[in-house]
């Protein structure tokens, strides 16, 4: 028995003696919904072409993101359309309006009253009459034929055919009808008949499970899925439903230059698939129109595939299953602009919110670049005159002309705040994006020099005496019996010389400042914040790792 405790004890110390690894949390793999169209740039009739992989599947994404199919077609080349009569013109166009048309693809059908209990005893249904198409109606499998412009056409047809119980078929205003590219033959109906993600119409490219699909849509190629919605029964939402290594092969190359050194398109891929990850918990999209991320710089450029390489494929794929992690959690703030122009910022000095792996570091790796990365020197050049006017349109802010430019700056040295005096004295502090935005930079990263007139810091003084008092219109005098007023111009102060006059001193706001001219001298493009996509360059060609970029740029963070 004591042989036996002291064994045990053995094993438990050296199970304690073991190295205790980061216990990382579970990374989300459910696809992602990137949102090709959507608001203003819905679309009415969506062709989607095999370009890699053959037919396709129909059916729907339920709440957990998992595609359910519902049907096939082994077509090559189908078009998703809300179930309105459209009409085919000769050039295989389908168009609203009839004139011309060669045929039509109509909203109202011949219902016949039995259900299906699957897809295939349906389609076998389907075949049997003429124009027979299977339709999924609100949970349940049926046989539709035909297709009209009108309810009285389509029940002149139920009338003709003569059996029991048919009636005319029409679809809910969320209902869509795929058809076989370039012709009026329905391949398959669908309508839930709710509105939202619910009664959204899922089709799924590629019916053979060791092929990755690659779809032709709108001239770009995509992997995935696509899910259709009509909000408000309008037209289609359209939303690529993708997986995390395949959305990040669609942006790759648009994000950054696919001939780029492989170890920097790899510290890319993993940046952007991280900050996709933490679109899933909900962004302005979400809510309006159901998808984690558009397709422009707003969240990420994401063109689809078209444009990949073999080097950059293979950045996706070294790093694949690989994430970002602080504190054993997901990185999900992985943000990154161009350049910073040598130094990064605090992202709480940008966007007011403090992550602590987003931490300002100065980047001695830009300097290598400096001649080659765009936009990376810049000028800009501001008058009295254009500071008012930027400040109106992108603030609001009505103000006089301004005679003061001043501006604090970070440890890193970036420009964090700026302060413009106008000739009224008033000052108008604007700090984070505000600086950039207002000053219409490239970067946060510049030096102000001022020309043409005087810039020194406006205010009242006594007369051959150093120091100044504010704006006479934000100062008050009390007299002896306690009263309060205002000092108007051409007031006078009492000094242990005697009595002095207050006099503008030179820069004050007297509207003589309106020949100044404000040059700003920068470097770097971009927000600042996280890594920089020309210091990742810079570093790869000095032979740097991706883990070397993102561990610099990152603070205290780990790639497993």
């Amino acid at each position: 028995m004591r042989k036996k405790l002291a064994k045990l004890l053995i094993v438990a110390l050296l199970l304690t003696c073991l190295p205790v690894g980061t216990a990382n949390a579970a990374v989300d793999d459910k696809p992602l919904r990137v949102g090709l169209y959507y608001n203003t740039t819905t679309v009415v009739v969506s062709n989607l072409a095999n370009v890699q992989g053959t037919g396709y599947a129909f059916g729907y994404y339920d709440a957990d993101r998992n595609f359910i199919k519902l049907g096939e077609t082994q077509e090559s080349k189908i078009s998703v359309m809300k179930t309105q009569n459209l009409y085919l013109t000769p050039g295989g166009i389908y168009v609203y309006e009839p004139e011309g048309a060669a045929g039509v693809v109509g909203c109202y059908h011949v219902h016949l009253p039995w259900t299906h209990p699957d897809f295939e005893s349906a389609q076998a249904a389907a075949a049997t009459v003429q124009d027979g198409f299977v339709a999924w109606i609100e949970g349940a499998y049926y046989v539709r034929m035909g297709s009209y412009t009108s309810r009285n056409a389509a029940q002149e047809a139920v009338n003709a055919l003569g059996v029991e119980g048919a009636t005319v078929g029409e679809t809910s205003g969320y209902g869509y009808s795929a058809v076989a590219t370039g012709t009026t033959r329905i391949l398959f109906q669908f309508d839930a008949n709710v509105a939202g993600e619910a009664g959204a119409f899922g089709v799924q490219p590629g019916l053979e499970e060791n092929v990755r699909a690659i779809t032709d849509f709108k001239g770009q190629q995509y992997h995935g899925g696509f899910r259709f919605e009509r909000i408000n029964g309008g037209d289609s939402t359209v939303v690529n439903m993708v997986g995390a290594d395949d959305y990040v092969r669609g942006l790759l190359p648009y994000e950054m230059s696919a001939s780029w050194p492989i170890e920097a398109l790899k510290a890319q891929a993993l940046a952007a698939k991280c900050y996709a990850l933490g679109k899933k918990a909900g962004s302005g999209h979400s809510a309006s129109y159901h998808f984690d991320l558009c397709t422009t710089t707003h969240c990420q450029v994401y063109r689809g595939v078209s444009r990949a390489n073999e080097n950059s494929n293979r950045a996706v794929d070294e790093v694949a299953g690989q994430y970002i992690y602080y504190n054993g959690k997901l990185a999900t703030q992985t943000v990154y602009s161009s350049s910073h122009g040598g130094a990064s910022e605090d992202a709480k000095n940008i966007w007011g919110t403090d992550h602590p792996y987003l931490k300002g570091v100065i980047d001695p790796y830009e300097a290598d670049v400096a001649e080659i990365a765009g936009n990376y020197k810049w000028t800009k050049t501001h008058t009295p005159e254009s500071l008012r006017e930027r400040l109106y349109s992108v603030k609001k802010i009505v103000s006089q002309d301004i005679v003061n430019f001043t501006t604090k700056k970070s440890p890193t040295g970036n420009v964090i705040s700026i302060t413009l005096t106008d000739t009224a004295g008033k000052n108008y502090t604007l700090s984070r994006e505000s600086v950039r935005n207002v000053l219409g930079t490239n970067s946060i990263r510049f030096d102000v020099t001022t020309s043409g007139g005087t810039a020194d810091e406006p205010g009242y003084t006594i007369a051959e005496r150093p120091g100044t008092v504010g704006d006479l219109t934000t100062q008050y005098a009390i007299s002896g019996d306690g009263a309060v007023s205002a000092i108007p111009e051409g007031a006078y102060a009492i000094t242990g010389d005697g009595v002095s006059k207050l006099e503008p001193s030179p820069g004050a706001p007297t509207g003589t400042g309106k020949n100044i001219v404000y040059t700003l001298t920068g470097t770097g493009w971009g927000h600042s914040v996280g890594m920089s996509q020309w210091g990742a360059y810079a570093m790869a060609k000095r032979g740097m790792s991706y883990i070397d970029i993102l561990t610099f740029y990152y603070t205290g963070v780990t790639v497993e």
